[in-house]
């Protein structure tokens, strides 16, 4: 029967093994596969669009509001925002500006979806 000194040092090792097996570095495929999708497919803004600020309506979101550029210049005016959100109308950032009749949806230029909305959605 082994001692109980014997009894600590394995217990001590196999918890060791098991608190070190959580510490190995990952390979790049590795974090890759648990990236999220959307952070793995990071939208780029097309060169038609002049996009400002760091997200609408809060800070981080993935809709920017837009400024003057041929692609919505007839779009603009003093009266209204102008925000582009990427992909398509039904898809959750632009489908949530749309909701409750909030915003309009006016176009896609580019893989943007282009709405407006009251100047006081600022939030």
């Amino acid at each position: 029967m082994p001692s109980r000194a014997v009894f600590r040092v394995v217990s001590l090792c196999i918890a060791s093994a098991m608190a070190f097996a959580g510490c190995q570095r990952q390979t790049p495929a590795a974090v890759a596969s648990t990236a999220t999708p959307a952070a793995a497919a990071a939208f780029t803004w097309p060169a038609s669009l002049k996009p400002f600020g760091d997200g609408f309506p809060h800070a981080g979101d993935p809709c920017r509001r837009l400024g003057e550029s041929p692609a919505v210049s007839e779009y603009l005016d003093h009266t209204s925002l102008l925000v582009g959100c990427p992909g398509p109308a039904d898809a959750p950032p632009a489908a949530s500006l749309l909701s409750g009749g909030r915003g309009k949806l006016l176009t896609s230029v580019d893989g943007v979806t282009v709405i407006v909305l009251p100047p006081n959605a600022a939030l």
